[in-house]
């Protein structure tokens, strides 16, 4: 019988020796099979770049281990990613990081001999490419749900609805019509998870439009929902 020794190193706290034993092994000159060298032209090919935007990065801190670590994971439902367990090992404080964007995340599954991982990402937004759904009344019409695709995610500056100061909104770019009555419904992803809230298009190109992501306008949902007095409207717009 051959222990065949796989070093897992980046844990939280320690570094451990997985001994994988294989009984067949006594049957076998060799015990890892020779393969030909991996076909280093794969590394361009198109399904990376439909793969990777599912990929995430995860961050982790472990005071009590005096470490900070990095790793990755795979987005394998809305709000959830898949990582290895020995990444967030001993961590207190997860982020998980994508388009240049942190979010933080709390540990939901941890099976350390697995070596697996589940991440709750409150707010995790829809990625490049990602297909989504405006969904609204248009020119006061019926309902439509517009077809749209996530293009980027964007620090966005500009005037606020009166045209009196500048401020800067997180907001999705999409590509998808954004028309007049559209402004206040729900741009959602095909799992029926609301991604935002649609509030305009470019005036260049209609079929680029402007959503502000759920984490911008999270603390006023929870602002309104507990909200029981009438407030002021301010001044009619245009």
């Amino acid at each position: 019988m051959v222990a065949i020794v796989v070093a897992i190193g980046g844990l939280g706290c320690a570094r451990v020796s997985l001994h994988v034993e294989d009984p067949e092994a006594q049957h076998h000159e060799d015990v890892v099979p020779s393969v030909a060298p991996p076909d280093e032209a794969l590394a361009d090919s198109p399904v990376v770049a439909e793969a990777a935007r599912s990929v995430v990065k995860v961050n982790t801190m472990a005071p009590v281990c005096q470490k900070q670590l990095s790793g990755s994971g795979v987005v394998i439902a809305p709000s959830r990613v898949m990582s290895a367990a020995h990444t967030v090992a001993g961590a207190e404080t997860v982020t998980v990081s994508a388009d240049g964007r942190d979010w933080p995340a709390t540990v939901v599954s941890f099976d350390p001999s697995m070596d697996i991982a589940v991440l709750d990402v409150p707010g995790q937004p829809a990625l490049t490419g990602a297909d989504a759904l405006v969904l609204g009344y248009p020119g006061g019409g019926p309902l439509v749900a517009t077809p749209a695709r996530i293009r980027e995610i964007i620090e966005l500056r500009g005037p606020d609805i009166y045209n009196t100061t500048t401020v800067k909104r997180e907001v999705y770019v999409i590509r998808g019509h954004v028309r007049q009555g559209d402004s206040g419904g729900p741009l959602i992803d095909l799992n029926n998870r609301v991604l935002g809230i649609s509030f305009g298009a470019a005036v260049d190109d209609p079929e680029t439009g402007f959503v502000l992501t759920a984490r911008q306008i999270y603390s006023l949902v929870v602002q309104g929902v507990g909200a029981t007095a009438p407030v002021a409207t301010g001044a009619c717009v245009g």
